[in-house]
């Protein structure tokens, strides 16, 4: 069985992949304009993301390049971050997690989206990183803990960081990716 052949593929205009809206549009077109518009903000986002090098250069990402993975990147975040949530709060019966031996500065809720920064942790050469920002459909791994962490309020709140704090900037300054409720 090909897996991908046979899977529903959404691509980054929110669309079904191989989809014509006649044949299997989802989409009303209120939902499409807002989708549009949260794509745009996206992509102006993490286009201001830049790098500097030693050489004095500085690359910035291709935010219309890597627009569908810094959304999923996004989305996904904020869905397990509310997973996790529903797990103290339903599992658990609201019953924070013990804090890790060694770690015990930090709380669970920071301990969560640290590991998501850890994730993308890398010691990247210079060249490799000109090369991915010219070329890959994902952003370097600074820029998508960075803007994914300045996107979601809670990350800020976990943290205790003030309103107009660069992690914590205002609402209006946040892409707002859809998720089924709010966290």
């Amino acid at each position: 069985m090909n897996f991908f052949k046979n899977c529903v593929q959404f691509g980054p205009g929110g669309e079904l992949s191989d989809c014509t809206w006649e044949r299997c549009g989802w989409m009303d077109k209120n939902s499409t304009l807002g989708f549009i518009n949260m794509a745009q903000c996206v992509v102006s986002q993490f286009s201001e993301q830049c790098c500097p090098l030693k050489t004095g250069n500085v690359h910035c990402v291709n935010g219309a390049n890597t627009q569908g993975e810094n959304i999923a990147d996004l989305g996904g975040q904020q869905a397990a971050y509310k997973a996790y949530r529903k797990y103290i709060d339903v599992d658990r019966n609201g019953v924070e997690e013990d804090r890790l031996p060694g770690l015990e500065q930090y709380t669970p809720n920071q301990i969560f989206w640290m590991t998501y920064g850890y994730s993308w942790c890398m010691l990247q050469q210079e060249d490799n990183l000109v090369h991915q920002l010219l070329t890959n459909p994902h952003s370097p791994g600074m820029c998508r803990v960075n803007q994914v962490f300045q996107d979601i309020p809670e990350f800020a709140k976990d943290f205790g960081c003030k309103m107009g704090a660069p992690l914590y900037p205002a609402d209006n300054q946040r892409c707002h990716v859809w998720t089924d409720a709010p966290l």
